[in-house]
């Protein structure tokens, strides 16, 4: 295949890539899996009070978009974010109340897959990192785990202060939708029913624990 230049002439050697759909990063579910692993290492290793289901939500949407609760004002904060690499324009895509409601009815099916691959489990007071799990959170060493921590750690800070009613409250005036506040524990799409399995985008995670005991199972 060979892409077209400009002046429309074929350029070899490149795909033609004129057909292919862009996809956002947490359109993939290891992605997501390990944006939780990641804010789960920060509110809820294994020696740590957990997190419900509910506040999960608000933490794992509003750590990926902090800049929807970092004030204005603060410019201190929003600068250690832009260091970060966060900018604000990346919500102008796609409203921020769909993103958010796509993103709270595909939990349930995560933290599915977490307890599956052993990663996280519930708790009598809320959802931790296993043992495994926090393994595997310390080889996440890329750039964007460290900029996506920077921003967990700074969006916890803000949210841990309101109880569970104030803060239901509060994130639906940031996304000036309440309607939008979806129950996790309610139905959800066939997607979210779907049992923990065989799944192409969702590939068996190997702690290097494992690697060196030839564990591949």
């Amino acid at each position: 295949m060979s892409q077209h230049a400009s002046d429309g002439a074929e350029v070899p050697g490149l795909p033609d890539l004129s057909g292919v759909r862009p996809v956002a990063p947490e359109e993939h579910v290891l992605f997501r899996l390990a944006q939780l692993v990641l804010l789960l290492r920060v509110v809820g290793g294994p020696s740590r009070p957990g997190v419900g289901l509910e506040r999960l939500g608000y933490y794992d949407f509003f750590a990926a978009n902090p800049f929807l609760v970092v004030p204005a004002d603060n410019t201190e904060e929003r600068a250690r974010l832009h260091l970060a690499g966060f900018d604000e324009r990346q919500l102008s895509y796609a409203s921020t109340g769909p993103r958010f409601a796509n993103r709270r009815r595909r939990l349930q099916h995560d933290v599915a897959l977490l307890v599956a691959y052993d990663l996280g489990r519930p708790e009598e007071d809320g959802w931790v990192l296993t043992a495994r799990g926090a393994a595997v959170a310390d080889q996440l060493t890329a750039m964007y785990a460290q900029q996506y921590m920077t921003a967990a750690e700074m969006v916890i800070r803000h949210l841990s202060r309101l109880s569970d009613s104030a803060l239901a409250i509060q994130a639906g005036q940031w996304l000036r939708n309440p309607g939008l506040l979806l129950d996790l524990y309610g139905a959800a799409d066939d997607e979210e029913k779907l049992a923990p399995g065989p799944d192409p985008y969702s590939p068996r995670i190997v702690t290097e624990q494992e690697r060196g005991d030839g564990r591949f199972f």
